[in-house]
């Protein structure tokens, strides 16, 4: 028999998901690992899938979306996020990974080089491996809240890079770029000519300052920028995401996603329809409720002498486990097999936190503050 594809080589096996699937036999375990919110998905939400389900609207869509989404998306677009768009300028996709998928295969070719972060939500390098282009990080710096060291950025770039892709808020670290470093990434990549993808997923979780989205400065076309509904209004199981970018992009955009996709879920369409248009005061509780829980981590890191930054977005942060003289798959195994709390890992994100592991605030508060008091605890115990 021939061997299968080589390209699968490359890819990195997830550490989050090793973690997952351990800990799901495990009776009583915290659950500090999860990238999903824990709120209950909105009714006028649920209420709008079913009745798309009742009235039939289960039939293929156009590949780019139903026209009545897109046209309200580019109007929350121009609205909220402050950039023109039109229904020519968005694709949706079956999920913000899929949109981020599709806009790579339309940018990127064999052989490119594309910039992701380090460290970085760890399927930007499992889809380089399948496009066959490498994926070179840039480091984001622990000791300045992981911003962009656009330093060694620079250092970075060679003939064959063809794109950069930046994430914030951020996954793992709960960073959000002021308005000051995006603009000085958009002026990078007109300086190297190389087209710049930005994953904005998490653009409402915000605690402080504000998400300035790269497509204010999206002049001549070379940017694309990835949301999705999943973390906004709790559905991460609809599948639902989009791309907003100059029309060409768009047009190519959709010709892919013919033969990956063909469409994205109708009922799920509808139902992201209604959640644009329907109320939105469950986005901002959610959203001070993930804070509270941001501060909660983070007295509890202050009083046990290992509070290292804060977050400003998303609903993540990283813990430097240096201490212990273990890297973060060792000392995230062991604390799950001897304590039963869950953590991902940070070498799955990339070298730059391999001694750091990530906690998510999506989980219920007390559980939430419980584990980790139990980290710290267990940190401590082996770091002395």
């Amino acid at each position: 028999m021939k061997p299968f594809n080589h390209l699968t080589d490359e890819m990195p096996s997830s550490g989050i998901r090793k973690i997952f699937e351990l800990s799901e036999h495990i009776e009583g375990c915290i659950h500090l690992e999860a990238g999903q919110p824990d709120f209950r998905t909105p009714e006028h939400i649920l209420d709008a899938a079913a009745q798309a389900a009742k009235d039939g609207f289960t039939r293929y869509t156009p590949s780019a979306g139903i026209l009545e989404l897109r046209e309200a998306i580019a109007r929350k677009v121009t609205d909220k996020n402050g950039f023109r768009a039109g229904s020519e300028n968005v694709v949706v996709s079956p999920g913000a990974v899929c949109s981020l998928m599709s806009t790579l295969l339309a940018l990127v070719e064999h052989g490119d080089e594309v910039l992701v972060p380090n460290p970085g939500w760890p399927n930007y390098v499992s889809q380089m491996a399948c496009i066959g282009s490498k994926a070179v990080r840039y480091p984001l710096d622990p000791a300045k809240g992981f911003q962009i060291d656009f330093d060694a950025l620079e250092k970075l770039v060679t003939p064959e890079t063809k794109a950069m892709i930046i994430n914030t808020p951020g996954n793992p670290t709960g960073a959000v770029f002021p308005r000051e470093s995006i603009q000085r990434i958009v002026e990078f990549a007109r300086k190297h000519d190389i087209f710049l993808v930005s994953d904005e997923v998490y653009e409402e979780i915000i605690f402080e300052g504000e998400h300035t989205s790269t497509g204010l400065y999206n002049d001549d076309g070379r940017i694309a920028v990835i949301f999705g509904f999943s973390k906004t209004y709790a559905v991460t199981g609809l599948r639902v995401g989009y791309t907003v970018c100059e029309e060409s992009m768009a047009k190519l955009i959709t010709k892919i996603q013919q033969p990956l996709v063909s469409c994205t879920n109708s009922i799920s369409q509808k139902a992201c329809l209604a959640a644009l248009g329907g109320p939105q005061e469950h986005v901002n509780e959610m959203v001070r409720v993930y804070k509270e829980r941001r501060d909660a981590v983070i007295e509890i890191l202050t009083d046990n002498d290992l509070y290292l930054y804060t977050p400003n977005g998303a609903f993540y942060i990283l813990i430097d486990i240096s201490g212990t003289g273990m890297n973060s798959t060792d000392f995230s195994l062991e604390l799950l097999n001897e304590k039963k709390v869950a953590v991902a890992p940070g070498e799955t994100f990339g070298e730059t936190t391999s001694t750091f592991i990530r906690v998510s605030f999506s989980t219920d508060t007390d559980k939430l503050i419980e584990g980790t008091h139990i980290l710290c605890d267990w940190i401590n115990k082996k770091s002395t």
